[in-house]
């Protein structure tokens, strides 16, 4: 009998225990870490070499924030002729409807005629959205054409703008 009452006095108390101390001393938050901070980068064809941490150089930053001046985060859609833009397209309508873009958040839509613009950015072949802070680091990249892609850049811009 008294080792059932000692079992069952363990079992209600420890998770009151740790509740508590989850709740005073513990942090429920989520991070997004901006890329290319440390390590090798891997470039895209005829793009300069780069060195870490990576910053979006000033001039090509200017560009991409033009129009774009009260924003904290930029997204920025690399367009390409050889895409096909309709797939993109339905993502970024999501995009726009689940985030009211220009407070806090602008979009910027380039071609890709700018080489330049596309070693800046260090977007790899099939990618084409990439998230920028205005600190010029790039928080993340991804593929307008996929859905789970276009998913993931929405919840970690939940996670920056902390609206989870």
């Amino acid at each position: 009998m008294n080792k059932k009452f000692t079992f069952l006095l363990l079992t209600l108390i420890l998770p009151l225990l740790v509740f508590t101390f989850l709740k005073f001393f513990g942090k429920n938050e989520f991070i997004v870490d901006p890329l290319f901070q440390t390590g090798e980068v891997q470039l895209p064809e005829d793009c300069p070499e780069i060195r870490t941490p990576y910053f979006i150089p000033d001039s090509a930053y200017t560009f991409f924030k033009d129009g774009h001046d009260a924003d904290s985060l930029l997204i920025i859609f690399y367009e390409s002729k050889s895409r096909d833009m309709k797939g993109s397209e339905n993502q970024l309508t999501r995009l726009q409807e689940s985030f009211k873009l220009g407070t806090g958040l602008g979009l910027k839509r380039i071609f890709a005629t700018e080489k330049s613009l596309e070693c800046s950015l260090l977007l790899p072949l099939l990618l084409d959205l990439v998230l920028v802070d205005e600190k010029k680091r790039i928080r993340g990249q991804y593929n307008s054409n996929d859905r789970d892609d276009v998913d993931r850049l929405m919840t970690e811009l939940d996670i920056i703008l902390k609206r989870y």
